[in-house]
């Protein structure tokens, strides 16, 4: 049916004196248009829905069906139901009810938009005064609200005020219209248009990328969403944005070494752009942000997003550096620090894998660990986990090579019984063995017989008050890095072992062209409580060994600092006594009555005439010194670690040479048998019933004290000169590859360098 026989029958609708209104449904704009210019002639009256709006609201329908009733003349009336489909359909069905049955004054040509499906055409009362203009429906536009302090893009074609929606809808010149009003979805929920509100930034940064709705609202602040909306103000995505602000969204990870630098803002930023585009090559990153629910959030997540790994995945080790080095980027954040450690027990024996060394707080939680699972755990494994979680504490169990099994034996089993802060019994059993035995006589020098024969010639001295023996495989791993070279000899102290009769060495420098430098820093920690370490007060655990590497990493980075820059030559580090941790842990008092009242927390007793030589005791002149893990009645208990006994840990003491290597050299193993084999070849050392295993070392400098540990065992070189050495090694004669760490003295210089052993005249086979 064309438009002119619509028109047709609302003709005869007109000629008649029916009073009550006809409704006419069109299906677009240009139908609209052609129906109120055919109808808008004469007294006709054109009545548009807006005239009933007060600014920015909707219109007063009972005012205009008032209007209706009443007003004797021909009304055209139109865009009442597109103001009234944002109230929805009920209201909408509501109203044209009530409209066809309304007697009104004079005609009324009631002009409906997109209607048919609202209109109640099987009603028969009434169905005969509806008219629906068959013809193409214009697709409804999607409709954006705006707060007027919204900035809307530069193409949009606003209109101000709900009070003109319907012109503009029912125009239909856009697929979305906005318009800048007070009002917002929520006031229209039963609407049937697609309402979008922009209230605030994060609405009109939706309206400016739609992946904004990947982002819940509530990650951000109003004036951090206002931060963004500022960015955005001549870009048209996120990836733009983050491009501009970061470099790339796509390397995220590049710039987070400078994130604890970031201002607030900037962090929250750093964050979203996460949380939309995740860290390519940085899993810890890229997890944190997906799980966080905010950037405060984001701070836990970092922390506990390796919760989430098995100590059996694949990839844990990495993912846990990962997280590590994220960890300290961001300053390891300390809010979240305290209920990590709590939390992180619940991986059981596990724990520690999930710890790191970044704080104290963390360090401390080792220990903690250390002391609840350190028996449970095999010894060797829970070594290897603390070359990754806390690289120090690995380094201080180094063994260090004393060349002597009861000194090589006794001190790695002292260390590891003080991380894990237990006694063993069969430990225990040495102590008192040693006690009585006193075997350190005849395998040790007194210091005072080494410190003679020092070239104290352009040398410095650093008094290591209570330094024992204990630290030196930390020591040599230190001094690798530093690139110093040491001599160590290992000596034992004088009875007692207190500093009052161990400080004959100072003499010896007094007149030293560079001063002595004394560090009592650990001495303090061990005996005066410093930083607050106290085994009766604070902790039973053995947190005050953090502080203690600490300082011995610190010391050796100044001399290494003073032999590199200065005319300085050497440095001699010589530490008056070592002290018992295992002593204090015992706490036990023994059972001798003296008459004199014990000394240095009971370690060591004045002699007196009435006295029986206690079990246990050493003669040190005019006291006795307790070598069990006992203490003398009558002095108060150390609070840390002790000395003045005669353990071997309080004896036991090192005498340190350093010189600096400027150049690291270059070492070279090469076989015995080929001289004229290239360097970069794998050496083949060719073994049979007559012909032992041999290599030869070259260096590109002059070397002192030469050998190399295979598989644990040390073999020493000899020099055949011109920087050349030749290494038997009478043991090694199964066909396999091996490793070889080249030392000079106690300086491992060269690591696992391979070579081959085969059988003498055997067809050469790949043993790599």
């Amino acid at each position: 049916m064309s438009l002119n026989q619509y028109i047709q029958k609302i003709d005869r609708y007109l000629s008649k004196d029916e009073k009550l209104p006809i409704v006419v449904d069109v299906q677009n704009e240009a139908d609209q248009a052609e129906l109120v210019q055919h109808y808008h002639v004469g007294k006709n009256e054109l009545i548009p829905g807006s005239k009933y709006c007060a600014p920015d609201e909707m219109p007063r329908y009972e005012e205009l069906l008032n209007d209706l009733a009443t007003i004797d003349k021909v009304l055209i009336v139109t865009g009442v139901t597109s103001y009234l489909k944002l109230d929805g359909e009920r209201e909408l069905q509501r109203f044209l009810r009530k409209l066809l049955s309304m007697p009104i004054a004079g005609h009324v040509v009631f002009i409906t938009y997109q209607c048919k499906r609202y209109l109640p055409l099987y009603d028969q009362r009434t169905s005969r005064r509806i008219v629906v203009v068959d013809s193409t429906e214009k697709k409804a536009p999607d409709i954006v609200f705006a707060a007027p302090s919204i900035p809307l893009p530069k193409s949009a074609e606003a209109i101000k005020g709900i009070e003109n929606f319907a012109v503009v809808a029912e125009a239909g010149s856009a697929d979305t219209m906005y318009v800048v009003t007070g009002k917002s979805k929520d006031t229209f929920p039963h609407s049937l248009y697609n309402i979008t509100s922009l209230r605030n930034a994060y609405d009109a940064l939706v309206l400016k990328d739609a992946s904004t709705r990947e982002l819940p609202e509530e990650i951000g602040a109003s004036a951090q969403w206002g931060y963004a909306m500022k960015l955005f103000e001549h870009k048209s995505s996120w990836a733009d944005v983050i491009d501009d602000e970061f470099g790339s969204h796509t390397l995220l990870e590049h710039v987070f070494s400078n994130y604890a630098n970031f201002s607030a803002d900037r962090k929250w930023l750093y964050f979203i752009a996460l949380k939309l585009f995740g860290a390519k090559n940085n899993w810890c990153l890229t997890a944190a942000a997906r799980k966080a629910n905010g950037i405060n959030d984001f701070k836990k997540q970092v922390y506990r997003c390796i919760l989430d790994k098995s100590v059996n995945d694949k990839n844990f080790w990495e993912c846990y550096s990962s997280r590590k080095a994220v960890l300290q980027q961001m300053g390891n954040p300390s809010a979240e620090l305290t209920s990590y450690c709590k939390v992180v027990f619940s991986k059981g024996i596990n724990t520690i894998c999930y710890l790191t060394d970044n704080t104290q707080k963390e360090q401390e939680t080792i220990f903690a660990f250390l002391d609840q699972y350190g028996l449970e755990m095999n010894r060797e494994k829970l070594i290897d986990i603390l070359s990754k979680v806390y690289p120090a504490l690995y380094q201080y169990l180094l063994p260090y090579r004393f060349g002597n099994a009861l000194l090589d034996q006794y001190f790695q089993d002292y260390k590891y019984q003080k991380i894990i802060n237990k006694i063993l019994p069969e430990f225990e059993s040495e102590v008192e063995e040693q006690a009585e035995k006193r075997e350190y006589n005849y395998i040790l020098s007194p210091r005072t017989a080494v410190i003679e024969s020092l070239n104290r010639k352009d040398s410095q001295l650093y008094f290591m008050d209570a330094m024992g023996v204990e630290y030196l495989g930390y020591i040599l791993s230190i001094c690798r890095e530093l690139n110093l070279i040491t001599n160590i000899t290992v000596c034992v102290s004088e009875l007692p072992s207190i500093t009052s009769r161990n400080k004959e060495f100072l003499d010896l420098f007094a007149d030293a062209k560079y001063p002595t430098v004394l560090i009592k820093d650990i001495d303090d920690i061990k005996h005066h409580g410093k930083y607050d370490f106290d085994f009766y007060k604070n902790s039973r655990l053995p947190i005050h060994l953090i502080k203690e590497l600490e300082v011995i990493r610190s010391v050796l980075v100044k001399i290494k600092d003073d032999l590199s820059e200065g005319p300085l030559q050497r440095v001699f580090m010589i530490a008056d006594h070592g002290a018992s941790r295992l002593a204090v842990l015992h706490d036990t008092e023994n059972v001798w009555e003296m008459a004199e009242k014990g000394q240095h927390s009971g370690r060591c007793c004045p002699k007196s005439d009435v006295d029986e030589k206690p079990d246990f005791a050493a003669d040190a002149g005019d006291f006795w010194a307790l070598a069990n893990y006992d203490r003398f009645k009558g002095s108060r208990k150390a609070n840390v670690e002790v000395h003045g006994g005669a353990t071997l840990e309080e004896l036991c003491v090192p005498v340190i040479e350093f010189s600096y290597l400027a150049e690291k050299p270059e070492i070279v193993l090469m076989s015995v048998d080929k001289p004229d084999a290239a360097i970069n070849e794998i050496p083949i050392v060719e073994v049979s019933f007559r012909k032992k295993a041999a290599l030869k070392i070259f260096s590109t400098v002059s070397l002192q004290n030469v050998g190399i540990i295979v598989s644990g065992t040390y073999y020493p070189a000899t020099e055949l000169g011109n920087n050349y050495y030749r290494v038997d090694m009478l043991e090694l004669k199964k066909q396999d590859t091996y490793y070889a760490d080249v030392c000079t003295g106690d300086n491992v210089i060269a690591e696992k360098l391979p070579f081959i052993i085969k059988k003498e005249g055997q067809q050469e086979r790949s043993l790599l």
